[in-house]
């Protein structure tokens, strides 16, 4: 049986229209796919590329952490050693004395020898920031020193120190060692307390 055939040309141009249409519908949807297919590849590629720069970036993290893990380490062991590089000679003045010592009983050169040593010993304590505290008369500070006793004494006002037992030391303004002090306190009698005459 035949087709009927379009009685007028305005069925086929609408019939025409209509292919076109589904046509260029086809090829519209096939470049929206194909855009967003490219759209996913380049997306998935700088995916990757920021994983691969995370995973470099975490990497060079860790080595960082590592390394400076490593150099403290060495700092502790071995960040003294420039003290111990000068206190070497010291030690070696020490044993040069005992050693002279033995062939002479001569105590005056023996005590000389020993306060060269110690003012040896002191220069390179004070080139390394350390510096001997001296309070006496000083105001007393708890933070600073550290009280073995109280006595009287006729010349120095209460609550300072009147004499140090013990010398203290401080580092680059840090106390490393509180001197061991006597406080002046004016009522103190007893046993336990001290007098102090003044020179």
């Amino acid at each position: 049986m035949r087709q009927a055939e379009p009685n007028n040309e305005s069925e086929v141009s609408q019939e025409v229209q209509k292919e076109r249409e589904e046509a260029v519908g086809e090829t519209a949807e096939e470049v929206v796919e194909e855009a967003a297919d490219e759209r996913i590849a380049s997306l998935q590629q700088q995916l990757a590329e920021m994983e691969d720069r995370l995973l470099r970036a975490t990497a060079e993290f860790d080595n960082y952490k590592k390394r400076r893990q490593r150099e403290s380490e060495e700092l502790l062991r071995y960040g003294h050693e420039t003290l111990i590089r000068e206190l070497l000679p010291v030690l070696d003045s020490f044993e040069r004395a005992i050693v002279s010592s033995e062939g002479t009983r001569d105590y005056q050169a023996f005590h000389d020898g020993i306060e060269l040593i110690l003012q040896q010993l002191s220069e390179v304590l004070r080139q390394a920031g350390v510096e001997r505290m001296s309070p006496e008369g000083e105001l007393f500070d708890p933070h600073r020193h550290e009280a073995v006793g109280v006595c009287s004494h006729e010349e120095i006002e209460p609550e300072h120190i009147a004499t140090v037992v013990e010398p203290g030391y401080e580092m680059h303004g840090r106390v490393v060692r509180a001197p061991k002090v006597m406080i002046v306190r004016p009522d103190v009698a007893g046993p336990d307390a001290e007098e102090i005459e003044s020179e």
